[in-house]
């Protein structure tokens, strides 16, 4: 192991460790541990930055590969998390972080070695995925909460009483303006994503569309949180139906990656 590697395995033992204190800290409804959980996960996305500046400085990212993907994404999740836990004084928040981030830093560190086909070419190409990442990256968080608000409406519409860590669970009203600030960041950010690589295939394949599942899958996506950004900014939807389709979302873009782009056939560098 080289030094260069190091910040990869301080990153996941840092979030592994998050996550085990995350749990101790919920079941046991002790302040102290669900504190250190969030310090951990705090130092774990310090060494997924430095891990992310050292494999671009280094080369790592001159083409897209399953493991380009996944690293910046799990750093926007990641970034996500923590400006929810700040911006919203939500520290579940970074509970919902530390397991994703370790897994998907996971993923991303078992794909370092395999090679990419498809060139970063250019700053269109790379608005186009950064954009991408971090549409993703704040409706993940926006998931959790929504999964946090379905589980808890669900308790109180047959009047389970809450006890034990459910009691320290945000407040319904808490969890659905998460899901504001995710749809009104993300949405514009997968939109300029979308659009940057359509224009980046017309000038490189010399169409907007290739009719590779890729696309239709990121134009499903695209519609669904359409539909939940117009919805919410101009019919002022909240509750239930926000939450379900942040859900639909996340596991809309997880199908994306470790389905189309390991199974199916595609353009797109795998």
């Amino acid at each position: 192991m080289t030094w260069t590697e190091v910040p990869s395995y301080l990153c996941l033992a840092l979030y592994a460790l998050a996550t085990v204190a995350s749990l101790a800290g919920v079941l046991g409804r002790s302040a102290r541990v669900k504190k250190l959980a969030c310090l951990l996960c705090a130092a774990g996305f310090a060494f997924h930055t430095l891990w992310l500046v050292i494999s671009i400085a280094g080369g790592a990212f001159s083409a897209v590969s399953r493991g380009f993907y996944l690293l910046p994404l799990s750093w926007c999740l990641a970034l996500a998390g923590l400006l929810v836990s700040r911006r919203q004084n939500m520290d579940i928040a970074l509970h919902f972080v530390a397991p994703w981030g370790f897994f998907l830093g996971a993923c991303a560190l078992g794909f370092s070695g395999t090679p990419g086909s498809l060139p970063l070419a250019g700053p269109l190409f790379i608005l186009h995925l950064a954009a991408i990442f971090a549409g993703v990256g704040v409706m993940a968080v926006a998931a959790g909460a929504g999964a946090l608000f379905l589980w808890q409406e669900s308790a109180i519409k047959h009047k389970t009483p809450l006890e034990g860590f459910r009691k320290d669970l945000p407040a319904l009203g808490a969890l659905d303006r998460v899901n504001a600030m995710a749809t009104l960041i993300g949405f514009p950010c997968y939109s300029l994503g979308i659009l940057c690589g359509f224009l980046w295939a017309r000038i490189s394949w010399g169409s907007f569309l290739s009719g590779d599942f890729k696309e239709w899958i990121s134009l499903l996506i695209l519609a669904v949180y359409a539909l939940l950004f117009h919805q919410r900014q101009a019919l002022g939807w909240r509750g239930r139906k926000p939450a379900i389709l942040a859900l639909v979302i996340f596991a809309a873009s997880l199908f994306s990656m470790f389905v189309v782009n390991t199974v199916l056939s595609t353009q797109h560098g795998f």
